[in-house]
C-alpha cells in the first residue's frame, strides 16, 4: 500500500509471541494466505461474486493483502490500523457497493477473514503461551470493529449516494413519462430501464392518526408514513418502480401489467406497513400513452372516492359502467368489447335486448321472438357463459345494458367517422 506499506518484517522484537516465534509468522506469506482466504470467501461466502475470472474477485483479494498486513503489524507492535489505512478500506467497500455487491457478503468476509487469520495464528498456541494470546485476543477484537465500522461506513455512504443519484435520476424520467416528453433519451442519459408498458397506480393515503395527536407534529408523522410508503415500495419493487408520492398520494409506474389482485396484495402490503388506508386507481399502457394513463387512473380513484366505494384496488373494469356515465371515452370502448363473444350468435344479443326492453319478462321476450320461454333461458344462460355477466342478476343485467349502449355509440361513431 503506497505511503503506509507495513510488512510485519520482524525487524523489531514482536509484541505477541506463539510458540516461541512471533504470532504474526501464519500470516507472513501474503500471496498464499490470502489465496487460500479469497478461495474461502469464494465457496462459503459470495460463489457468484467471486468466481476466477470475476473483476471483483481481484478487488478482494487486494483488500484481503492490505488486512493481512495490519494484522501483522497489530501483532507486531500492538498498533491498531491507522485512518489513512481505514481510509482505503471505506474507500474499496464504496467501490464494492459501486460494483452491486452485497453488504452482508461483505460483513461476511471480513468476519471470515478475522476468524481465519486468528485461527491461523493461534493453532500454534500452547499452554505457555495463554497470557500473550489472551492481550492479542483483546486488540484483534478491537480491529475487528475498526475495520468493519470503517468498511461499513463506506458501504453505506455509497449506497446513500448511489441511492440519491437513482431518485434524482428516477424524478427526471417519471416527469418525462407523465409530461410526455423524450422519456427514452432521458433513461439512456441517467442509466435507467425504460419499460415497454407500464401500469400506473393512482394512490390515495389517508392521514395517519396520529396526526390528530395534538403532541405530535402532524407534519412529521406525515413524513414518517411517506417514508415508510418509499421503502416498502422498494422492497417489493426491488427499486424498478418510478414514483411522485406526497404525503396525500400521488402516482407509482410499475413496469409490465400485474393484475389487478397482485396490486391488491400490493395495496395491502403498503397499507399494513403504513398504517393508513390506501386506495389505489390501475391503468396499463404502453409507455407512449403513460400520460393519458396517468389521467384516467387518477379520475378513477376520484370516482371511487365520489362513490364512497370501501379502499382497495380497483380497474377499469372495476368502474367501467361508472366512468362511462361521467364521459365518453375508453370505458365505452371497454364496456362495447364487452359482447364481443357474442358476435357469432346475433339471436343473442336480439334476445338480450328483448328481454331488457320487456323489464325482463320471460313471456313477453318469448313471445316477441316467437320463441319458447325455455328458449329464452337457454340463450340467456348462454350470454353469462359467453361474457361472464349474468342477465339475470342485477350486478350483471347493469353491466350488460350499459355495454349494449356502448356498443350502438361506438358502432354509430365509427359510421360517422
Amino acid at each position: 500500500m503506497p505511503g503506509h506499506d507495513r510488512r510485519g518484517d520482524g525487524e523489531n522484537a514482536p509484541l505477541f509471541v506463539v510458540d516461541g516465534k512471533p504470532a504474526s509468522v501464519p500470516l507472513r506469506d501474503l500471496p498464499a494466505v490470502a489465496r487460500k482466504l479469497v478461495a474461502h470467501f469464494a465457496d462459503n461466502v459470495a460463489p457468484c461474486s467471486l468466481r476466477p475470472g470475476e473483476s471483483l474477485r481481484g478487488d478482494v483479494t487486494e483488500v484481503t493483502v492490505r488486512c493481512l498486513r495490519i494484522a501483522i503489524h497489530l501483532l507486531d507492535s500492538g498498533e491498531l490500523p491507522s485512518d489513512a489505512e481505514l481510509a482505503d478500506l471505506r474507500s474499496s467497500a464504496a467501490q464494492w457497493a459501486r460494483a452491486g455487491f452485497r453488504l452482508e457478503y461483505m460483513l461476511r468476509i471480513y468476519h471470515e477473514g478475522i476468524r481465519l487469520g486468528w485461527e491461523l495464528v493461534t493453532d500454534r498456541a500452547r499452554e505457555g503461551d495463554v497470557s500473550s494470546v489472551a492481550d492479542a485476543s483483546r486488540l484483534w477484537m478491537a480491529l475487528l470493529e475498526k475495520v468493519t465500522v470503517a468498511a461499513t461506513t463506506g458501504f453505506v455512504a455509497e449506497l446513500d449516494a448511489i441511492r440519491r443519484e437513482r431518485d434524482v435520476a428516477a424524478q427526471e424520467l417519471v416527469t418525462a413519462l407523465l409530461s410526455g416528453q423524450d422519456a427514452a433519451a432521458v433513461a439512456q442519459r441517467s442509466g435507467l430501464v425504460l419499460a415497454d408498458t407500464y401500469t400506473v397506480l393512482a394512490v390515495s393515503l389517508t392521514r395517519h392518526p396520529d396526526e390528530r395527536n395534538p403532541h405530535v407534529r402532524p407534519e412529521v408523522v406525515a413524513r414518517r408514513t411517506l417514508r415508510r410508503v418509499e421503502t416498502e415500495l422498494e422492497a417489493i419493487c426491488e427499486g424498478r418502480h418510478l414514483a411522485m408520492l406526497g404525503p396525500e398520494g400521488g402516482t407509482v409506474l410499475l413496469p409490465e401489467s400485474p393484475t389487478t389482485e397482485a396490486i391488491e396484495e400490493f395495496r395491502q402490503r403498503i397499507e399494513t406497513v403504513a398504517g393508513v388506508s390506501v386506495t389505489i386507481a390501475l391503468v396499463h399502457a404502453p409507455v407512449r400513452e403513460v400520460p393519458t394513463a396517468a389521467k384516467q387512473a387518477h379520475e378513477l380513484l376520484d370516482l371511487v372516492r365520489r362513490l364512497g366505494r370501501p379502499v382497495g384496488a380497483y380497474g377499469m373494469k372495476d368502474l367501467a359502467l361508472e366512468y362511462q356515465l361521467t364521459r365518453p371515452g375508453p370505458a365505452r370502448r371497454h364496456l362495447a368489447r364487452v359482447l364481443d363473444p357474442l358476435d357469432e350468435s346475433p339471436e343473442l344479443v336480439e334476445t338480450l335486448e328483448t328481454h331488457i326492453a320487456h323489464d325482463l319478462s320471460r313471456q313477453l321476450t318469448a313471445k316477441t321472438l316467437h320463441v319458447h320461454a325455455n328458449t329464452v333461458d337457454y340463450r340467456l344462460k348462454r350470454v353469462a357463459q359467453l361474457t361472464g355477466f349474468d342477465p339475470t342478476r342485477p350486478s350483471g343485467l347493469r353491466q350488460l345494458q350499459a355495454a349494449l349502449i356502448a356498443r350502438r355509440l361506438e358502432l354509430e361513431s365509427s359510421e360517422q367517422g
